[in-house]
């Protein structure tokens, strides 16, 4: 069975568990260590909770040459660009501790075996494993021989890959896995985030669930939110107009500010689901609801009828269910016009 809470860093992720905020950076360092940490600061700033970056080389991620359209074996323009965006070796340490010392968690997606022992080798607390190797195998065991928390997004999988995905990290005696419901386009449309299916994944495998999002602005990932998902995925850029291939669907810095105090109020607006009054209510139980009062004036010993009587705000008086059982009734002493009838006064 999975885990239904794991913990990542300081923070704790589960049901009744703060959302998990990451600042997908991926890429967008394009090259440049000043870049990356300059991301990192503002992450800082906008109060996420992890920065997450990509660990691959071109040479193992890619191949070199590809098929064209006409079946002939051409050069793969996509390696040289992969191999711009390469995360140095020797930047690992240095963005770990640069991170760590801003009191954000840092994390990396890696894309094969020789980076996630790099990665486990200077302390990172959790994995994540990209949508397009949820079927990389000998990745998932390595990933999962750590025993630290995995999070796997399941982009263009189906269920039964998904099962397969778990069944291989579970072998591995590893629970604490987080499922992460994902569109693999760039920007995916509207009607293609599918959120509820990301309820399909939870019931089907009692997880712990999220959402990966890659379409425009925030919406998809608050709606995760108010159908709970416990952990939000999202790119984040300096500007859209950037060269690099992940900065035309990020949020920039002060938009995904604003995505996580949104997330903040609509946590706190989801609330507990018990349905009782709030403190705040408590006056519009008076104010605002009704009772019966006296439309004219009432003698003592009068016989009530319904002509005398009235039920307006405030509820000060007897409650507008109790009307029947007053008319006919005499009145105990003068009832001025306009007062609240009360049980002492009939």
């Amino acid at each position: 069975m999975l885990e239904q809470r794991i913990q990542i860093g300081a923070c704790r992720i589960g049901e009744e568990e703060p959302v998990f905020v990451i600042a997908e950076i991926g890429s967008n360092h394009d090259g440049s260590l000043e870049q990356a940490k300059k991301l990192i600061d503002a992450c800082a700033k906008i109060k996420v909770d992890a920065v997450k970056f990509q660990s691959f080389s071109a040479e193992k991620l890619v191949n070199q040459i590809k098929l064209d359209e006409k079946g002939n074996w051409i050069s793969n323009p996509a390696f040289k660009a992969i191999k711009s965006l390469e995360l140095p070796v020797e930047w690992y340490e240095e963005l770990f501790q640069y991170t760590k010392k801003l009191n954000l968690i840092f994390l990396s997606t890696p894309f094969d075996l020789e980076k996630a022992d790099l990665l486990n080798s200077i302390g990172i607390p959790a994995f994540k494993i990209a949508s397009g190797d949820i079927n990389y195998i000998q990745l998932l065991k390595c990933v999962a021989k750590f025993k630290k928390p995995v999070l796997l997004s399941t982009g263009a999988a189906y269920l039964g890959e998904i099962e397969e995905a778990i069944r291989i990290i579970q072998k591995e005696e590893n629970n604490q896995i987080a499922l992460l419901h994902c569109v693999s386009s760039y920007p995916p449309n509207f009607k293609d985030a599918n959120i509820q299916a990301m309820l399909t994944i939870k019931k089907a495998f009692k997880a712990i669930v999220g959402y990966s999002d890659h379409s425009p602005g925030f919406t998809v990932p608050l709606g995760a939110v108010s159908l709970g998902a416990k952990v939000i995925e999202k790119h984040i850029t300096f500007n859209r107009n950037l060269k690099g291939p992940d900065h035309s669907y990020a949020l920039t810095v002060e938009e995904f500010g604003q995505m996580i105090k949104e997330i903040r109020n609509l946590e706190d607006a989801l609330g507990n689901g018990v349905k009782e009054p709030v403190l705040g209510e408590i006056p519009e139980r008076v104010g605002a609801r009704r009772s019966i009062y006296s439309a004219v004036k009432i003698n003592q010993g009068e016989k009530i009828s319904p002509e005398m009587l009235k039920i307006v705000r405030h509820a000060y008086g007897l409650k507008p269910s109790e009307a029947s059982k007053i008319i006919g009734r005499k009145a105990k002493v003068d009832i001025d016009e306009n007062l609240p009838i009360t049980r002492d006064k009939i």
